[in-house]
């Protein structure tokens, strides 16, 4: 008897060890983000949120440090995460090579995607499905970031927006510092960004020109008003004098103080804050290129979650997605990352009283005129040629007439075999 009643008890505490092992199993999924702080920030807000309504499942955030690159070779070895975060411009070519699974109706529907959101995000991917939702991200083109230190020490009062481009150059030449020689010490205004060539787009439409053509599916910047809208910014450099070539690129000049104002997305704010946290800075709507009335802002470069299409844990990526969609989950992600929310019932002014996010107020009044340029499907590669091509008129290995006919040549190059590598593809039709 004594030896059956042991047993019975050691069988119960195997049953209640196997109960608990049960009980306490969890499905894990991993997201790759990008290793941006205030990004990383944001999953792990939502991921912690996320598990405490659902504690059979765990979410392990993972940054990278290039994502891009990450991801689209993770794809060609055909491993990735469950969930990762493409950029905008590389949405297309991922649900053509079937990279990414479409969402399940019940999460977001095209239909639901036009009524609620800005038009980025359902412009992106133009299919009969949503296959990524958008993360709180500031649009990459709308203005200045500016060292409100300098600011007070030139006598300059902070402005939400600058009105004209005349207004925006009078400040900059009252910021730069020049040494005995005439050499450019500190910038008054810096432009060498690798988003740089967005604003370029956005000059060239404020002028009231063209591109890209709707018609033939091919860019042309032999125009006129692409022709000013390049020469501005060389222009910068050795017509106003207000930056050096000699001097780092934006995003290092803001850092070291070698810069008081530059054309910069607006994460560098919370980042700054994050980063160097004895700098002050501040932000301001750029001014519409000459002779126009409103400045154009776009959001081409928009940040998403997507589901892997080789994930086992399918229902559970699509669960934490489904999360993602709520203003829950999108106001928690805004208290660390300050942007504009993909919901457009998030853009209103009492989700941007606090410090860290107030700076994005005036922005707001643009949104419902906001453009979205594209989806070219090769946008990463047609905005690489941009860039490069814009850096080598600054730095004077080109004049502005040959970097627009290369500009055009490589555009071109890249579309076309973009469409050859998928027919199917549907030609951007911009909203001029």
């Amino acid at each position: 008897m004594r030896r059956i009643l042991i047993v019975l008890g050691v069988i119960s505490v195997m049953l209640l060890v196997s109960w608990g092992m049960f009980a306490c199993a969890q499905t894990e999924i991993t997201i790759w983000c990008h290793g941006f702080d205030p990004h990383r920030r944001g999953f792990e807000r939502v991921a912690s949120m996320f598990m405490e309504k659902n504690p059979d499942i765990k979410v392990t955030v993972e940054p990278q440090a290039d994502i891009a690159t990450k991801i689209k070779s993770a794809l060609a070895a055909g491993e990735a995460s469950d969930i990762f975060t493409p950029r905008g411009e590389d949405i297309m070519e991922m649900v053509y090579t079937k990279s990414i699974l479409p969402f399940p109706e019940d999460i977001f529907t095209v239909e639901e995607l036009k009524e609620k959101c800005w038009p980025e995000y359902y412009l992106q991917a133009p299919f009969d499905k949503v296959y990524a939702f958008g993360i709180p991200d500031p649009l990459g083109d709308a203005g200045i970031v500016i060292n409100l230190d300098m600011l007070v020490e030139a006598g300059l009062e902070k402005v939400d927006r600058f009105t004209s481009m005349e207004q925006m150059l009078e400040y900059a030449e009252k910021l730069t510092k020049r040494d005995s020689r005439g050499n450019v010490e500190i910038a008054g205004f810096s432009a060498r960004e690798y988003n740089n060539q967005v604003y370029f787009w956005d000059f060239i439409a404020e002028q009231g020109g063209k591109f890209y053509d709707n018609d033939t599916g091919l860019f042309n910047y032999q125009t006129e008003e692409a022709r000013k809208a390049l020469q501005f910014f060389y222009d910068i450099y050795y017509t106003y004098r207000f930056d050096s070539v000699d001097l780092p690129a934006s995003f290092d000049a803001l850092a070291q103080e070698l810069a008081a104002m530059a054309f910069m997305w607006g994460e560098y704010i919370p980042f700054s804050k994050m980063t160097y946290p004895e700098l002050n800075f501040g932000f301001a709507i750029k001014p519409p290129f000459f002779g126009a009335t409103e400045p154009i802002v776009t959001h081409v470069d928009t940040w998403n979650v997507a589901v892997w299409s080789g994930t086992k844990h399918k229902d559970v990526a699509f669960k934490f997605v489904a999360y993602m969609t709520t203003p829950e989950a999108q106001l928690a992600f805004l208290e660390e990352n300050p942007g504009i929310s993909p919901l457009k019932e998030l853009a209103k002014p009492e989700y941007f009283q606090d410090e860290l996010r107030s700076w994005l107020l005036p922005l707001l009044d643009l949104l419902p005129k906001a453009k979205f340029w594209g989806p070219f499907g090769n946008d990463s590669i047609i905005k690489d040629s941009l860039q490069r091509l814009m850096s080598s008129v600054i730095y004077q290995e080109m004049t502005v007439e040959e970097a627009l006919e290369e500009m055009t040549k490589q555009c071109n190059e890249a579309i076309t075999n973009f469409r050859k590598k998928y027919p199917e593809a549907p030609k951007a039709k911009i909203e001029w």
